[in-house]
């Protein structure tokens, strides 16, 4: 399977909510970099393995609603796969609805992905996390 079907499957799972089948094709060893400045997100930082990648992303879903999940851009660089994504969601502590927009780059190898970049709207995150 190519990097960027894996990618998109990644995605289709995440949309779907299914957050733990969305990492079927992860490493173990996966390393999940999370670009921003801590004391904007308790979620920033580097999560090493499979497992601290699903606690991040669950913790997430325990503050957010994803309303809407779409990659709205994917650039298929072979093992190297870019992404844009337009994440709808709602804070669910304060029901504050908003539209996140991401940047994403993932590494692929043997048919999995072995490490994944996210940057993101830091001035947004600031003003809802």
């Amino acid at each position: 399977m190519r990097a960027v079907d894996i990618v998109n499957n990644l995605y289709q799972a995440y949309a779907d909510r299914d957050i733990e089948g969305a990492l079927a094709r992860c490493s173990e060893d996966v390393v999940f970099r999370w670009i921003a400045d801590p004391r904007q997100s308790r979620h920033a930082g580097t999560a090493h393995g499979k497992q601290e990648f699903l606690s991040r992303l669950l913790a997430l879903d325990d503050d957010f609603e994803y309303r809407h999940f779409v990659p709205v851009d994917i650039i298929d660089g072979g093992d190297k796969v870019a992404a844009q994504v337009e994440i709808h969601m709602t804070r669910r502590a304060t029901g504050e609805e908003f539209i996140m927009r991401t940047a994403n780059f993932w590494t692929v190898r043997d048919g999995e992905i072995i490490e994944m970049v996210e940057y993101y709207d830091t001035a947004l995150a600031a003003s809802v996390f």
